[in-house]
């Protein structure tokens, strides 16, 4: 298809123009980034995930189109610097995701969870819950951004099980449309390999809400799949946000700070430690690592996507896999003597 050939040369030349006049450098020196790579690599990543998510979503909701762009340009003010504010950031996000919820009428029909069924049964209620979920989602997935085709590999595992179950097509797009956010994503996540982009936090938003806008808008068509399954699919970034709020508050830290105790990073130290292998390939297999123990979870639970029961099993078992490494990795990291 024509179409991924253009988006191949248009990321080849991003990435030579950015290479070559130094454009969106990754490298602040705050203490997250430096611990990885001290590498100016180029952020354009946002962009083209952006170029990615109009092109998928203009024919169906152009109003989504605007909401994703707005993301996206909080998170680039962020990229270059201007909005530098982490308060602030989560306002104006909190505001976007406010207008989109309101204006696009974004429900989450029910969570088969009695007491919470009859609360956003009340309008207003319904929408400061789905607001919250998806503002838990998009900063997540900023969290967990932190290796080379970390976040673009989970969105792509995320959009096989849909494309499995053939609920993308169900919401009616075009199975060329389909197979051309495939390929794109497969190849940012090529270059992101050889640290020829990163995405940024404009590219992390926006992949947090491209992917809460689809899993909703799949969760309330007629179907009788379990909002457990919705929740497993998302469950990484999710918990990721979650627990380092928690973490966070226990150190008595802000929780809207960056630090290097996530997860991904913790693995990254350990592998960097035990193998004695250069950075990019500690990156990559930390990264590969995670993912392929995503995959299988997903593929497991998508035998059974209408039992909520199996999909809470799973969903705890994953909080305690979780838990079990985040431990032992982190006296690893910060205890070993």
């Amino acid at each position: 298809m024509t179409e991924i050939f253009i988006f191949f040369f248009i990321t080849l030349f991003l990435v030579l123009i950015s290479k070559k006049f130094n454009l969106i450098p990754n490298f602040t020196g705050e203490n997250h980034q430096l611990f990885l790579s001290e590498k100016k690599i180029p952020l354009i990543g946002g962009i083209l995930f952006l170029i990615i998510s109009i092109y998928f979503f203009y024919e169906k909701n152009l109003f989504f189109c605007f909401a994703i762009f707005s993301i996206f340009s909080v998170g680039f003010l962020s990229d270059i610097g201007i909005l530098n504010s982490p308060k602030i950031r989560f306002f104006i996000q909190t505001l976007i995701i406010a207008l989109t919820v309101y204006f696009l009428e974004v429900q989450i029909s029910s969570t088969r969870i009695v007491l919470l069924d009859k609360i956003i049964e009340i309008k207003f209620l319904g929408i400061i819950f789905c607001i919250f979920c998806l503002m838990i989602l998009i900063n997540g997935s900023n969290f967990i951004d932190g290796l080379n085709g970390l976040l673009l590999g989970y969105c792509l595992i995320v959009l096989f099980i849909l494309a499995k179950l053939n609920y993308i097509e169900s919401l009616e797009f075009e199975k060329d449309l389909i197979l051309f956010l495939f390929l794109s994503l497969i190849i940012m996540i090529f270059f992101n390999f050889f640290n020829l982009l990163y995405l940024g936090d404009g590219g992390s938003y926006s992949i947090g809400l491209f992917l809460g806008f689809l899993l909703i808008s799949i969760y309330n068509l007629p179907n009788t799949i379990s909002p457990f399954f919705i929740i497993l699919l998302l469950w990484y970034p999710c918990f990721e946000n979650l627990f380092s709020i928690l973490r966070k508050n226990k150190l008595k830290n802000s929780p809207i700070i960056a630090d290097d105790k996530h997860l991904h990073q913790l693995l990254f130290f350990y592998i960097q430690n035990k193998s004695l292998k250069n950075i990019l390939f500690s990156n990559n297999f930390s990264s590969i690592l995670i993912n392929s123990y995503n995959l299988i979870i997903m593929l497991v639970a998508s035998m059974n996507v209408y039992s909520s029961n199996f999909q809470i099993f799973l969903i705890i078992m994953n909080v305690i896999v979780y838990s079990i490494f985040y431990r032992y990795l982190f006296i690893f990291r910060f205890e070993k003597k």
